[in-house]
């Protein structure tokens, strides 16, 4: 398996080096643009690779991210004496997966300015709270989301990791945990000359479940109600089931 997917990779590489004959043009494929999740998914690994009208001193920044949805950030305090959430605040844009790959350091590339204009960075998303009650010590809150995205390896920076071969080649790897959620992901290759944006090239990779996992999934989707049904019948037959076993012995 291994060496047809190199057979393929040398072959498209070779259309892409004759291809890419206009000026700032960037051309790339995925080793893998669908992923299914099965309920023994361990995480996928995607080779990025193409080829740039390049110079020396270009620079490649490769930002992939998912679909974007709800995110809670719970606080938690000492009530008679448990700890229990007793705050919470909800991001109602948030990435649901955002991968950061760049050749080189990113403060290298671009300045600050530009980084937040492009939100490029873990601290230039222009995420939002949910509407309502006012939020004290909001950058607390923000910061907190990113400790736990980064926690849960579904937001990532991944400096140097982008390989540029003869300022015309490129190639990097997309790592998928184990957690990550469902649906389409837009993949940016950005190209990069003296800090101004040169070309670009963008792609997806589609990520969905397979198998019994999937059924779970459609039906906690489009049946609601009988999916929080069988979850509370399956828990009470869990626990009658091992109050049993445990009264045997």
């Amino acid at each position: 398996m291994k060496f047809y997917l190199l057979i393929h990779i040398l072959f498209f590489l070779i259309i892409l080096s004759f291809n890419v004959k206009a000026q700032n043009q960037i051309v790339a494929d995925l080793s893998q643009e669908n992923v299914e999740i099965s309920t023994d998914f361990l995480g996928a690994k995607i080779l990025l690779f193409g080829a740039y009208d390049g110079r020396k001193g270009d620079d490649i920044i490769v930002v992939v991210t998912g679909p974007k949805g709800l995110a809670t950030i719970q606080k938690k305090g000492n009530v008679l004496g448990v700890w229990v959430n007793t705050k919470k605040v909800n991001y109602i844009n948030a990435p649901k997966y955002l991968s950061i790959s760049s050749n080189r350091d990113i403060d290298k590339i671009l300045n600050q300015k530009t980084q937040k204009i492009s939100e490029i960075g873990l601290n230039n998303l222009n995420v939002r709270i949910q509407p309502g009650k006012p939020i004290n010590n909001e950058q607390e809150w923000r910061e907190a989301l990113t400790r736990n995205m980064l926690k849960s390896k579904l937001w990532s920076v991944n400096e140097n990791s982008v390989s540029l071969i003869k300022n015309s080649l490129f190639r990097s790897y997309l790592s998928l945990p184990s957690n990550v959620t469902t649906g389409k992901f837009e993949v940016k290759i950005l190209h990069y000359r003296n800090s101004k944006l040169i070309s670009k090239e963008t792609s997806n990779i589609n990520v969905s479940k397979s198998g019994f996992s999937a059924e779970i999934y459609n039906i906690a989707q489009n049946y609601s109600t009988l999916y929080g049904i069988l979850a509370v019948l399956l828990a009470v037959f869990i626990g009658w089931g091992t109050n049993l076993v445990f009264r045997k012995v």
